[in-house]
């Protein structure tokens, strides 16, 4: 292993977790082909070549400590080393050529069935939610598992026009990263916060905290002779949650909540470069656990997509050609209204990385 020559910092050197045959190979890969579902071949400039095995994991790619183990175990006969996706599958990297065959036979008799790569449904992302989030309006990894398991062939099909990502967001945070997949599910809270003007003026809470984490500028204040209360712009609140977490005694949330469903977005670098999505159905009930309002809506729109796209054309690029109107027409997005061809019916909550109003 080289020794490292990066300036000293905290954070470990990742070039200690990578074997020495790859680490001499780094940056000189040139190219990468899908040789099927799940297994990528990439060739570096002196064509030398190395393959790479994807699977499948469970939603927010939570692993247990004995799943960790088995992993470790294969890596040690199977491949160089292995690494998380970004979107929360796993890869094992620099796989053997000559034990491919029983390692996919391993991993499929395992429960961690090879794909999600090119033409494909990759693996689909979501957030943690209840898990540990106190955020939440819905629970994102029992939705990502319904829609896995409604979809589980397309993993592996490879006839899809493009690659289709899905991710999950339990509430407008969007940790999930609904706004940047090319379907992305959102849950929301179906009313505003609301402040207890009693309990809050008892309660003694730092203004100046809560005005700050209210990522929309919704919560002014108002100077009462009993103290400063909080007042919530109803037009302004995306219902993010961050003043309940700030001042759980005064500001009180009802908990029914819903979910939104977005299209076209992408994160890629490609010459249209990234786009958000747009909200195509703003109010779709999230039932536990069989939630078949979704998977009606998200089957609605990849059957679209898959029979009318052009090969290559993703999600977002399929709608521009068709035109907004035509596509809201196809999916059945008729509660949709104020429709026009050249804008997307709803804007996200987010226009960057940030909130805006």
């Amino acid at each position: 292993m080289n020794q490292p020559d990066l300036p000293a910092g905290i954070m470990p050197d990742y070039r200690r977790q990578i074997p020495e045959d790859l680490l001499a190979r780094r940056g000189s890969w040139v190219w990468h082909e899908i040789l099927q579902p799940g297994v990528i071949r990439h060739v570096a400039v002196d064509g030398s070549a190395i393959l790479t095995v994807r699977v499948l994991l469970p939603p927010n790619g939570l692993l247990s400590a004995s799943t960790l183990r088995l992993f470790a175990s294969w890596i040690r006969v199977y491949a160089l080393t292995g690494r998380r996706t970004s979107r929360q599958g796993f890869e094992f990297v620099g796989v053997r050529p000559e034990k491919l065959t029983e390692f996919l036979g391993k991993l499929r008799d395992a429960g961690f069935p090879p794909g999600g790569t090119g033409r494909s449904l990759h693996q689909v992302k979501c957030c943690t939610s209840f898990i540990h989030c106190q955020n939440a309006a819905v629970d994102a990894p029992s939705i990502a598992k319904a829609i896995a398991d409604h979809f589980y062939g397309e993993f592996f099909q490879n006839d899809l026009p493009a690659p289709l990502k899905i991710s999950v967001g339990g509430c407008p945070n969007q940790c999930g990263g609904g706004i940047e997949a090319d379907i992305g599910i959102m849950g929301l809270y179906e009313s505003v916060p609301e402040v207890d003007i009693e309990k809050f003026l008892a309660a003694n809470i730092d203004i100046g905290l809560l005005v700050s984490w209210c990522p929309t500028g919704a919560i002014r204040t108002k100077t009462t002779p009993k103290g400063t209360l909080a007042l919530i712009d109803r037009e302004r609140c995306v219902r993010c949650t961050s003043c309940v977490q700030v001042a759980p005694e005064g500001i009180r949330l009802q908990k029914k909540s819903y979910v939104a469903i977005a299209v076209g977005g992408h994160g890629g670098n490609g010459a249209r470069g990234p786009e958000m999505a747009a909200v195509v159905f703003p109010r779709v009930p999230a039932r536990p656990v069989e939630y078949g309002a979704i998977l009606k809506r998200v089957a609605g729109i990849i059957d679209c997509w898959h029979r009318e796209g052009l090969p290559g054309e993703r999600l977002a690029a399929f709608i521009e050609r068709i035109g907004w109107g035509r596509f809201l027409q196809k999916i059945g997005a008729d509660t949709v209204e104020d429709l026009g061809e050249k804008r997307p019916p709803y804007n996200n909550f987010r226009r960057d990385l940030h909130f805006r109003y």
